[in-house]
């Protein structure tokens, strides 16, 4: 996933402006490059999978609404990931109010996008990867809502820190401790499966030191 430059932050700021304005185009242009990834966070973040949609089109009309106050100095998708948080934040804890057991039916993607060792697209390894997805799938959702909102912006997304800080509102030195205590955490949760505790420790690697 690309990162924010100063010409692709600038034409973020122009196409907020002209959303804010009505500008039709502007409005297709901004839901045509932004909606999927929202889908995406959402779905990971709460896990339900048949609601992301209705969750994804609930954040683009809080966002439309709040464009007038768009000042520019976040990132437009740090901004929309920002009001998607909130917005799952409060589809899980009316979830939890209605006591609901809403099962992810999906499997993740591996922390670490690679294939598996010696899968080779074969039928047993094509289940192998699956299984391993698994395995990461409720390990992620064991993790403190902190802890597993950094992970899904880290690793599903690939957001800087200094993204996910103004996503969640805290220093990036508290995002870095978030994604570290996550990482050991996945590892313990992970130990009776060797592939998926591998993708872990890459995924610990890839963090800074």
């Amino acid at each position: 996933m690309r990162r924010p430059s100063l010409q692709s932050h600038a034409r973020d700021v122009e196409l907020a402006r002209r959303c804010a304005e009505g500008d039709r185009e502007a409005l297709e242009a901004l839901v045509d490059e932004h909606y999927g990834p929202v889908v995406n966070y959402v779905h990971r973040f709460t896990g339900m999978r048949e609601d992301a949609h209705d969750l994804a089109q609930e954040v683009f009309v809080k966002a439309l609404r709040a464009l007038p106050r768009y000042d520019g100095r976040a990132g437009l998708r740090t901004w929309l990931f920002t009001i998607a948080g909130n917005a799952c934040r409060d589809a899980l804890r009316r979830r939890r109010r209605r006591k609901e057991d809403v099962a992810d039916e999906s499997s993740l993607a591996l922390l670490v996008d690679r294939p598996g060792p010696g899968s080779g697209g074969s039928p047993a390894g094509v289940a192998l990867d699956a299984a391993r997805a698994e395995a990461l799938r409720r390990a992620v959702e064991q993790l403190p809502e902190v802890h597993r909102m950094a992970v899904i912006l880290r690793f599903y997304h690939d957001m800087s820190l200094q993204e996910i800080a103004e996503v969640c509102g805290c220093t990036i030195g508290t995002v870095g401790s978030r994604l570290h205590y996550a990482l050991k955490k996945l590892r313990k949760l992970v130990t009776d499966d060797p592939e998926a505790a591998e993708a872990v420790g890459a995924a610990e690697g890839r963090l800074p030191g």
